[in-house]
């Protein structure tokens, strides 16, 4: 299931570029191993593995190994700090359900309807949907991961450090403010075309 991915941890462009340039240099290393030198234990390396693999940078498991887009992004952005890249990061969180249903749900179905929304009514939203595609139990009204889960959609698009740069929602007091009908870069189709954009 493509929905709890990420556990309590966010996405953070710093931290993904910092475990993917130590586990490329240290192929043999597990995730304790690879942890380690952030201060974390393997929870924290297995949960931004994850993310990697679902913006689309790597494949899942160990070794870590570079999907071909991902070759790209990393030979011209390492540190994941360009706005192609963070681009190129909701592109890949966004367009595949499989991979990660939250932030597809998100972007093509939830935003389309709402030109402005608190987290509330997002919560709900996810509620509905999730309790019905998998089950009350995990996602009805008492389930203890959906605020997490709207955390971390919220905060992926509004955070710095995540993907909140590119402006698809802006939080205005306790509203958000739906932006995502700008102009916007990629989706790229093509390891050419991804390359051409930096």
């Amino acid at each position: 299931m493509a929905v709890y991915f990420h556990g309590n941890f966010g996405l953070n462009r710093e931290r993904l570029a910092g475990l993917l340039q130590y586990a490329l240099e240290n192929p043999t290393l597990k995730d304790k191993e690879l942890a380690k030198p952030f201060g974390f234990g393997a929870p924290y390396a297995q949960r931004y593995r994850n993310w990697l693999h679902r913006v689309g940078i790597t494949e899942l498991g160990l070794p870590l190994l570079l999907t071909p887009m991902g070759k790209v992004v990393v030979e011209n952005d390492p540190d994941l700090k360009t706005l192609t890249t963070q681009w190129y990061i909701h592109w890949e969180l966004t367009t595949d359900p499989e991979r990660a249903e939250t932030w597809h749900f998100f972007y093509h179905t939830f935003l389309p309807n709402h030109d402005t929304f608190t987290r509330d009514d997002l919560q709900i939203a996810l509620m509905d949907y999730l309790s019905e595609e998998h089950s009350q139990q995990h996602f009805g009204p008492k389930s203890t991961m959906l605020p997490g889960i709207t955390r971390a959609i919220l905060d992926c698009y509004t955070d710095q450090k995540a993907i909140g740069e590119l402006n698809i929602i802006f939080p205005q007091g306790p509203f958000y403010k739906n932006q995502s009908k700008q102009l916007a870069n990629g989706p790229w189709t093509s390891e050419a075309k991804l390359k051409d954009a930096f």
